[in-house]
């Protein structure tokens, strides 16, 4: 009995020592074959899409005039330094003999005491025709626009640079003539950035007719080898 017992030992040590590494072994293999990945189906890389400089720029759109002053042959002026001593008709229906330069493309707003204070050329004017201080235009612009003025407020409308939370940093808010023209506010024609190319877009490039894949790279694996799309062939 006991040599019987100990062949029994000796046979079943190997044969526990053998059961023991073989599955260490098939992971290893296992993982080899996720590494290696035979079956890797080769997955198009979209060409890149090189923004330019100019559509990240964070330069204002206009520089605008930020305070009742002009310069003239080098000497600055207020604005009410010449309208206090040449004062204005009563309205301003007839051609300009000066400020030439501007034209009015604002909507109803043909004239310039919409805006600009009456007895005050240093500031705008409100409903009442009380003063707006010059250096706060969008409280102007609030009179006719108070939704847009409303995101403004926001952060909705405009653009705003500097950090979102103000413990990081401090913020600028663009004020509205920072980017519209006040006396013609519609934005002409804009060159438009380079668009996105994603894999989900699909291969953007001309094929033949005929020749076309699936609009959606990622579901390749949805493709049979000639090239039509498992999920048209289930839907005939």
């Amino acid at each position: 009995m006991v040599e019987v017992e100990s062949t029994r030992r000796g046979r079943s040590g190997p044969a526990r020592s053998r059961s023991f590494w073989f599955v260490p072994a098939v992971l290893v293999v296992m993982a080899g074959l996720l590494l290696a990945d035979p079956w890797q189906e080769a997955v198009p890389i979209p060409p890149r899409a090189d923004v330019p400089a100019w559509a990240t720029d964070t330069t204002p759109v206009r520089s605008p005039m930020l305070k009742p002053e002009t310069l003239i042959a080098g000497m600055t002026y207020r604005c009410s330094e010449c309208h206090d001593l040449f004062p204005s008709p009563p309205e301003t229906d007839r051609p300009l003999t000066q400020h030439r330069h501007i034209v009015l493309e604002h909507g109803i707003n043909a004239r310039c005491f919409n805006c600009h204070n009456r007895q005050d050329r240093n500031a705008f004017a409100d409903d009442r025709g009380d003063p707006i201080p010059f250096d706060q235009p969008p409280l102007l612009c609030a009179k006719c626009h108070g939704p847009v003025y409303r995101d403004w407020t926001h952060d909705v409308h405009g653009r705003t640079d500097g950090y979102w939370n103000d413990s990081l940093g401090p913020r600028r808010r663009l004020k509205c003539v920072e980017c519209h023209d006040p006396h013609a506010p519609a934005f002409q024609a804009l060159q438009p950035a380079p668009g996105p190319n994603t894999l989900r877009m699909g291969d953007q490039t001309h094929h033949p007719a005929g020749t076309e894949k699936t609009k959606n790279p990622l579901l390749i694996y949805r493709q049979t080898p000639s090239g039509r799309d498992v999920t048209d062939e289930r839907s005939e």
